[in-house]
């Protein structure tokens, strides 16, 4: 094993690094959300001119970081510059490049689709504070695992409706304890058709388009980074950010921007800088690990957010309403962030991991790519011995497993026998 101290790239060893960045990454959005609360809250108001300006703001410093990032700080042995800063926040960063072919289409439909979620973020965030908004970002996980039922063509086992239904309760909880205090139950009815409906289902597709402008191979063979993929979605945001502001505009939108522009650039330039490193950490963290293990760990966001902001709560007059501080809406918070929290975990718990062993007919032609293509089937090797073929499945649960077996790999024209050996720990 090669010495920590003799690494090209990094010192710390892989697992420790996977958590870092997973559990920092969950950390940062809670505070950017603080900011953006104490932004919106104080200064302004307008949800749509809030996220046009400080989407302009984040271009503008996301470009700034991008710069720096292509700085070299070392060279290769022929004399030229090999390794930038940008290397070590995501190994695939060379160099800042437009994407192309069916990269560029699927950054595009993450960025349409990132816009809406945002706006939709910014109007709930004008509605509520930053201890409700952080819960309303983890009911996308119910429509990922509805869309991933339905291309797999498999019900949800009883793990996954468990964890859903958590996710759900907790979620109205948190809606509930915000309009506790409220006479009308029409903004209760709003901000729940909100989370359920336009916010969960634009992040559900961003996050689809995402992971998958970040899998697909251009020309050369090469994948997308993180970096790129932050950049150029941004612009699609501030795009769609500006046209929905253009009637603010109209109402003097922009000298309140003018008003209060000095004040509030610190925080914003801090809340994009936040932003940006949060959603690098969030995705190189994903190369690194179970998809399911990161979302655990950033699901953390859920429950710091809370003694955040009543710290901030505490130095910032007007940064909560006096309802906030009410035994009962604590109780509710908390009691909601709780249920989230859980569900989160259980859902990433339920995940195992399969080892299969493949017999191939003689005499019979292979297919590889029939067996790349299966859902659930993460890596294969040939073998000698017995069997031929040694395949890494990681799925939901262990009847998936089977389920796999019998409607997919079993009717391999090519598959002579299977069998089956479950992981009951990973060691590294």
């Amino acid at each position: 094993m090669i010495a920590p101290e003799s690494r090209p790239v990094s010192k710390f060893r892989r697992k420790s690094t996977f958590y870092s960045l997973s559990l920092i990454s969950g950390i940062i959005v809670s505070v950017y959300v603080i900011l953006d609360d104490y932004v919106n809250k104080i200064y302004i108001s307008d949800p749509y001119i809030l996220g046009a300006y400080e989407m302009v703001v984040g271009v503008i410093v996301s470009l700034v970081l991008v710069a720096l990032l292509h700085i070299p700080i070392r060279k290769k042995l022929d004399g030229k510059w090999f390794y930038n800063i940008g290397y070590f926040f995501d190994r695939n960063f060379r160099r800042i490049r437009f994407p192309q072919g069916r990269i560029g289409i699927y950054t595009l439909l993450a960025g349409f689709f990132a816009s809406g979620s945002s706006i939709l973020y910014y109007v709930l965030l004008e509605r509520n504070d930053a201890s409700v908004i952080m819960p309303f970002s983890q009911f996308v996980l119910i429509y990922l695992l509805l869309g991933d039922s339905i291309s797999e063509k498999q019900k949800p086992v009883l793990v996954e409706l468990q964890s859903m239904a958590m996710i759900a309760v907790g979620v109205i909880i948190a809606t509930v304890s915000n309009n506790i205090t409220s006479s009308s139950s029409s903004s209760f009815l709003v901000d729940i058709f909100l989370i359920i409906g336009p916010l969960s289902l634009c992040s559900a597709f961003y996050i689809f388009f995402q992971k998958k402008a970040l899998t697909t191979k251009d020309k050369e063979g090469k994948v997308y980074d993180s970096i790129n993929l932050r950049i150029w979605t941004m612009m699609i945001i501030t795009i769609g950010h500006c046209l929905a502001a253009i009637p603010s505009y109209r109402n003097g939108g922009l000298a309140v921007v003018r008003e209060y522009w000095q004040p509030t650039l610190f925080p914003v330039i801090l809340s994009m800088l936040l932003v940006f490193i949060a959603v690098v950490f969030y995705t190189r963290a994903l190369t690194m690990g179970k998809m399911s293990i990161v979302r655990a760990l950033k699901s953390v966001s859920v429950v710091s957010t809370l003694p955040m902001l009543a710290i901030a709560g505490i130095g910032i007059p007007g940064l909560v309403s006096v309802d906030f501080w009410s035994n009962t809406n604590i109780v509710l918070k908390i009691s909601g962030s709780i249920l989230i929290l859980i569900g989160v975990i259980a859902l990433a718990l339920s995940e195992t991991r399969s080892i299969l062993l493949a017999k191939v007919k003689q005499g019979v032609k292979i297919s590889p790519e029939e067996l790349s293509k299966l859902k659930g089937v993460e890596d294969f090797s040939f073998i000698t011995g017995i069997y031929d073929i040694l395949i890494n499945i990681k799925i939901r649960s262990i009847g998936k497993t089977f389920r796999l077996i019998e409607k997919s790999i079993a009717k391999l024209s090519w598959i002579e026998d299977v069998t089956t050996l479950l992981v009951m720990k990973e060691y590294e």
